[in-house]
């Protein structure tokens, strides 16, 4: 009995010491750097256990835990530590930089590599930068962020086109923008292919995702870098990586911002009074009497200001919510975003609803995980007639107008001046009766499935789909030209776009013995895309209301439009990169396509590239040298490699038919007839591309620069080749010609104070590139079609030895200051001159001359960051130096020749018998004008310096269990530029995407200058 009363006193004794050992005890503390700051967001577990939370903003943390267990302390780029909590209920602990795990790792094509291992020509841009200015569309956030990416915002409407060039143009007819890769899904951004078209300026592709979502952007730029895209990597790549949760606590944030807009830069134009002056010494050269006398013209006074009857303060409101975080299992990413940008010019809008789910979910004890990456988005716009001219042109008609004429009549309706005795137009009537809506449903995204097979061994099979539905109403009523041509026009399309991605990649990453690193990537992927379009017009309806008529109610229908194209894309890649001793680096790429696009001889191509990598830092006489008490990395990187261009039109290279009418027995018989001549030769044309880098980086990583050089020659270029008039047809597109793409980069980032309170970060970089057309093979020296066909005028000139984009025309070299002087070329005192280069005494198209080029001679960006304890501060420079615009709005209203308003200086500045000195030519009716148009006149200096974004921040102290981090910003976009450009801006592209119609600016919508206000918040 004894013995088991002291056996039983042992067991209560041992459940005794292990419940007290087992007992949580709350425990707290905090988790700092190196430099004693607090570190928010480290994992805190309680190993063995699925407890645990993370750090707050000031780095601290409470958790529950037993004395006899451990809490891990785990965080990305730190060393993860252990603490056995024992009999301490307070923790400071210090995280040491994991220097291996803190290494920059960059997305590349089909995986990741650590940027000490990169061998191609990469630039990254993390979202901190992206969010550092509103932005509607993602290719906004990367201006002047990369050497080498040059981003023309082609229309500055809400939502309008923007065009990329990754190290210049590798084509002249076929596409030339970067594609797109958004989480792994190929995406090529063709505004045209997107949106329903039509008679205006194309939306932007890219802004149906939020780029809000963005985690960070990868620019692919030589061939070891985007060959594994075969043949569309040769305009580089753009990898955009959303984002995605983290295990550990569950966040909420909140990003809302208000944006106020006006026009940055107006355009000075003569008054009422100025405008009847004008207009009088116009009817006096022509022989006529003044139209008015100095009684009214005292009358009209400043008469009316079209310009600002249809612009308004416009306004940009993002909101954005976004839900993460995850377990050991599950990680989540929910994020919905709403954008609405009403324009500066009246009835002018963008907006966007949207909503992303990324999710990963881990089974089979870890060695396998489902992603997903889904979004859906839907863009609303409101659209009026800009960035094309002619009748209905918004900015061109409001700028030229008749200025001494009211915009209503006295009871109130519309008045309709004449456009130059063309046509009657009132522009706020075009803007605000006129009603051109699109809507655009956009579900992009894809389900993947990893397996880990062994170790380092893995395999991924995706399936993704790109779904666009877009559907557009256009209505004129009465009030518009259009609508009282044909009394009333409506008009409907719809566009559906749907391609589906499948892929399945093999990786094997390993070290296969002490100092051998493999990384190998194997993998098959197949692309289909359709594209459906319709359209359908009716006129002479019975209502001015746009939503009150349907398409039966017009009792004059219009033919109908429609029209299908396919394609579909088969690839086999690999890639194997391979580190011997942390110093040699070696990386080879290929791929094979498949496109339905080319002839039936030329469907499949191979695309192979080579690159190595010396990093001379981790070389033992580099380190015995004492180099590397300065160096902390030094790498020399060389690559070659070739990459195509599969945007072409799809069945080019087929003979296709088309309806025509033959008169049989006296009847007229319809038919069919082939619109073009086959080529089953046709196919890609390809880039070679050679680059050699250096990157280098000092004061313990602080400093860091990259230097590259890089060489591209496109061959094989698809150009429409004249033939013989007896085939029936007058071209055939051929593989035809090349061209070179020759450059400089430079990059750097400099972490000038990185202590506890004060931050100070520069960041900068410029770009120099040339452009050549070494050949057009069997082509001929062309122009390129007119932007504008009623302002007479050409398109670029397209020949051997000059870049893309050059104009000819008559090089302007002054005025004749007599009569007899100007005799022999049919010219008057005050007429222009432009040089004779034949010399024969007369103006012939064999005095035309390259006049210049759009493409600019260097472009930068510098940025400089500031923090100070609880502010921060940003500011951004961008510039663009050496290129050439082409004024054509002033071609029109500044020719000193027609009836539409003019420029605002031209009473002072053309040529009088007492103003010999000028700079404008004689005021005359008679002149000739189209001349004057194709002449160096109007090719002006598009050079720029613009402050792009200036930003003061400040973070609240905020201490709560519920708010984990507050912030509050004022910004300023656009708020200065520096330019000797005369129109509202130089960054301008009527030709949108087109290669051949670049730096031509006309009816351009006007860009504008915002003011913001914002706060962010998390809980």
């Amino acid at each position: 009995m004894h013995d088991f009363i002291r056996c039983l006193q042992l067991i209560c004794l041992l459940v005794f010491l292990s419940l007290t050992s087992f007992a949580q005890t709350p425990i707290s503390g905090k988790v700092v750097s190196e430099q004693n700051e607090g570190i928010p967001g480290v994992t805190i577990s309680v190993k063995g256990t699925t407890r645990g939370t993370s750090t707050d903003a000031s780095g601290t943390f409470r958790i529950n835990a037993a004395g006899n267990e451990t809490l891990v302390f785990s965080y990305v780029g730190y060393v993860t530590q252990e603490a056995t909590v024992g009999s301490r209920t307070d923790f400071t602990v210090k995280l040491v930089p994991d220097t291996r795990s803190l290494e920059e790792i960059v997305v590349v094509g089909y995986g990741t590599v650590r940027k000490s291992d990169l061998t191609g020509s990469v630039s990254t841009i993390k979202s901190d930068a992206i969010k550092e200015m509103p932005v509607v569309s993602v290719d906004q956030a990367i201006q002047a962020r990369a050497p080498g990416v040059q981003v023309t915002q082609s229309s500055a409407a809400p939502g309008g086109g923007i065009s990329i060039r990754v190290r210049g143009a590798n084509s002249i007819n076929s596409g030339s923008e970067p594609l797109y890769v958004i989480d792994g899904f190929p995406v090529y951004p063709d505004n045209g292919a997107i949106g329903t078209s039509g008679n205006r300026q194309a939306s932007n592709a890219m802004a149906t995702i939020n780029p809000n979502e963005i985690e960070s952007i990868e620019i692919l730029k030589d061939a070891s870098a985007t060959s594994i895209y075969g043949s569309r990597g040769s305009n580089g790549v753009v990898l955009i990586t959303t984002r995605r949760g983290k295990e550990g606590q569950s966040r909420v944030d909140y990003e809302g911002s208000y944006s106020a807009q006006t026009i940055a830069r107006n355009i000075d134009v003569l008054n009422g009074g100025d405008y009847a002056r004008y207009l009088n010494l116009l009817e006096k050269s022509q022989g006529g009497s003044p139209r008015f006398t100095d009684a009214q013209i005292s009358q009209i006074g400043q008469g009316t200001n079209w310009m600002d009857a249809v612009t308004q303060t416009g306004g940009l409101s993002s909101h954005q919510l976004s839900f993460t975080g995850g377990n050991k299992g599950m990680r989540y990413a929910v994020v919905g975003n709403y954008l609405d940008n009403k324009g500066i010019i009246k009835n002018t809008f963008f907006k966007r609803y949207g909503f992303r789910l990324n999710l990963d979910n881990d089974f089979l004890n870890g060695r396998a995980t489902l992603s997903n990456s889904w979004s859906f988005n839907r863009t609303g716009s409101s659209n009026v007639a800009t960035d094309r001219g002619g009748p209905g042109g918004i900015v061109i008609t409001a700028l030229g107008l008749d200025p001494t004429v009211a915009i209503y009549d006295q009871n109130g309706a519309y008045n309709y001046p004449s456009y130059d005795q063309r046509f009657n137009i009132n522009p706020l009537a075009e803007a605000m009766e006129g009603y051109d809506r699109d809507n655009t449903n956009r579900l992009f995204g894809t389900t993947a499935l990893t397996f880990n097979i062994l170790d380092g061994l893995k395999f991924r099979t995706s399936i993704g789909a790109d779904i666009v539905t877009a559907e557009r109403t256009t209505y004129y009523n009465n009030s518009t030209y259009t609508g009282r041509q044909y009394n009333r026009q409506l008009e409907k399309a719809n566009r559906n776009v749907s391609s589906i991605l499948n892929e399945n990649i093999l990786t094997y990453n390993k070290q296969v013995a002490p100092g051998h690193n493999l990384d190998v990537t194997l993998g098959y992927t197949y692309q289909q895309e359709s594209n459906l379009f319709t359209s359908a017009a009716t006129r002479d309806l019975p209502s001015d209301d746009p939503l009150s008529v349907n398409m039966q109610n017009g009792s004059k229908p219009q033919i109908p439009n429609s029209g299908r194209l396919d394609w579909s894309l088969q690839s086999m890649l690999g890639r194997v990169n391979y580190n011997l001793l942390d110093r040699y680096l070696l990386t080879v790429t290929f791929r094979r396509d498949g496109s339905s696009k080319f002839g039936p001889n030329n469907k499949w191509a191979t695309f192979p590239s080579g690159a190595i990598g010396w990093r001379v830092v981790n070389e033992k006489f580099f380190q015995n040298s004492g180099l590397s008490k300065v160096f902390n990395d030094f790498k020399f990187r060389a690559s070659y490699g070739l990459t195509g261009n599969s945007q072409i039109p799809v069945y080019r290279s087929l003979s296709g038919l088309v309806p025509y009418n033959y008169v049989l027995g006296g009847g007229l018989v319809a038919g069919y007839g082939p619109n073009r001549i086959a080529n089953p030769d046709l196919k890609w044309e390809s880039t070679a591309m050679t680059n050699i880098g250096l990157d280098l980086a000092f004061l313990s990583n602080r400093l860091s620069m990259t230097f590259d050089v890089f060489s591209n020659k496109t061959t094989d270029l698809l150009l429409d080749v004249s033939i013989p008039q007896s085939t029936g047809f007058s071209t055939i597109m051929l593989n035809s010609g090349s061209l070179t793409n020759k450059g400089f980069e430079f990059s750097t980032n400099y972490k000038i104070v990185n202590n506890k309170d004060f931050k100070w970060d520069v960041s900068g970089n410029l770009s120099i590139l040339r452009n050549e057309i070494t050949d057009l093979g069997k082509s001929t020296p062309f122009f390129a079609s007119s932007p504008s066909g009623h302002l007479g005028i050409f398109g670029s000139w397209v020949e051997a030895s000059n870049p893309i984009g050059t104009w000819k025309g008559y090089k302007y070299t002054g005025l004749f200051q007599s009569d007899e002087e100007g005799k022999s070329f049919a010219a008057k005192a005050g007429y222009p001159k432009y040089q004779d280069t034949n010399g024969d005494g007369k103006y012939t198209a064999d005095d035309y001359v390259i006049l210049g080029n759009p493409n600019p001679k260097f472009t930068w960006g510098l940025n400089s960051t500031v923090k100070f304890k609880n502010f921060d501060f940003a500011i951004f420079f961008r510039g663009v130096q050496g290129n050439q615009v082409r004024n054509l709005q002033q071609s029109e209203m500044g020719d000193g020749v027609q009836k539409i308003n003019q420029v605002g200086n031209i009473l002072t500045d053309s040529w009088t018998p007492t103003n010999t000195g000028a700079s404008r030519p004689v005021i005359d009716g008679r002149r000739d004008f189209i001349s004057f148009r194709r002449s160096s006149f109007f090719i002006e200096d598009g050079s720029f310096v613009r402050l792009q974004n200036v930003s003061l921040g400040y973070t609240l102290p905020v201490q709560s269990k519920f708010i984990r981090n507050a912030r509050v910003y004022v910004s300023g976009q656009n708020l200065f530029l520096i330019t000797k450009y005369k129109g509202f801006d130089p960054e301008v592209n009527n030709g949108g995407q087109n290669n051949l119609n670049r730096g031509d600016d006309y009816d351009a919508y006007p860009r504008a200058r915002m003011t913001t206000i914002g706060l962010n918040l998390g809980f």
